[in-house]
């Protein structure tokens, strides 16, 4: 067992299937061959009364049959196993792909909030007649321009009052990069995977 980045581990998987889907292709078309044979080698041990040379040689493609069938059983079983292991980590894959995703747009969610209390506290420094930066009232603007303009009509009214001067309350707020693809970081995240010895080819 040893640690490897998600992607390697699907990869790793779906490279080893390859190599195991191509053995068993070739596996299956040998003992089509070798059933042929077979076949044939009957056939002439009947016609030719049982001759004990023909009959040795229907015994070896059987022999080779069986053996071939058994090593067609096994290549089965290692893709089996090796379909269920790669959709293990292809289902890991997608769990924590969606878990950045829901998580992604909690934070979005709770940027939006940050921006609509922004906006309605300048629409109160504007109703208070208070003076607050242009690129602050045009974020109110932008927000929602009814409630802008009942602020605008309300700083009329409190035009007699003492009135304070505001920074932006975007001021000091960094520019976010763009979210990482929920998929990238779900592939590169590292897991304990254990890759079955599959052998060479040929054995």
């Amino acid at each position: 067992m040893g640690t490897m980045k998600i992607k390697e581990a699907r990869q790793a998987y779906t490279a080893q299937l390859d190599v195991l889907r191509n053995r068993q292709r070739k596996l299956l078309k040998e003992k089509e061959k070798n059933d042929m044979h077979l076949k044939y080698s009957t056939q002439d041990a009947a016609w030719n009364g049982g001759s004990g040379v023909v009959i040795d040689l229907s015994e070896e493609y059987r022999k080779r049959a069986q053996e071939l069938q058994e090593k067609i059983d096994q290549v089965k079983e290692q893709i089996e196993e090796h379909v269920k292991l790669r959709d293990q980590v292809i289902e890991m894959e997608v769990g924590i792909a969606n878990a950045e995703v829901a998580k992604q747009q909690g934070e979005a969610m709770q940027e939006y909030g940050e921006e609509v209390a922004k906006c309605l506290e300048i629409a109160r420094r504007i109703a208070n007649g208070d003076k607050v930066p242009a690129s602050d009232e045009k974020k109110l603007m932008d927000f929602n321009m009814e409630v802008y303009m009942a602020a605008k009509n309300m700083a009329v009214m409190n035009a007699d009052k003492k009135h304070k001067e505001y920074d932006s309350l975007w001021e000091e707020k960094e520019e976010k990069g763009e979210s990482p693809d929920p998929m990238e970081i779900a592939d590169d995240t590292e897991i304990n995977v254990e890759l079955p010895d599959i052998g060479v080819e040929g054995e």
